[in-house]
């Protein structure tokens, strides 16, 4: 799943959850269950393939789509410590998958990887059409502004 809807998901959970410590464990886990949705997924295989050399333009789109995300946070809720923890927490796995990209040899970013990976084939092996993955995030998305 792209980064922005897990960036609005998590912010509006931590916006309606009066507990920041609870809030922060159900944005941990709406990033999973967001993982869940038939979506679509832009390529970051230069980021993948160690080649750092030619992973400029993937690393790009990564900060892209995170800044998209933030823009929209800060423009609907503002600036707040926990807002920007609760953005941070929502990109924590994908952000585990990168450091397993960059450290392979790491035991407990390898097992990340693995349940992490298990849980995006389950999308994989309902192949939809790109549009419709796109569509299903944008529906998060506008979902999630709502909520905001």
């Amino acid at each position: 799943m792209l980064l922005t809807p897990h960036i609005l998901v998590g912010v509006a959970i931590i916006t309606k959850v009066q507990n920041p410590i609870l809030g922060l464990i159900f944005v941990l886990l709406s990033h999973y269950a967001l993982d869940f949705f038939p979506h679509t997924e832009y390529d970051i295989k230069t980021i993948r393939a160690k080649q750092w050399d030619k992973s400029g333009p993937d690393f790009l789109k990564v900060f892209l789509d995170i800044f998209i995300g933030l823009v929209i946070v800060f423009f609907t809720t503002g600036y707040s410590p926990l807002i920007l923890t609760a953005a941070t927490v929502s990109l924590f796995p994908d952000g585990l998958t990168l450091f397993y990209c960059i450290f392979p040899t790491n035991g407990l970013f390898k097992k990340h990887l693995e349940m992490h990976g298990a849980i995006n084939t389950v999308c994989e092996n309902k192949k939809i059409p790109a549009v419709l993955g796109i569509a299903s995030q944008a529906a998060i998305v506008a979902l999630a502004i709502f909520f905001l």
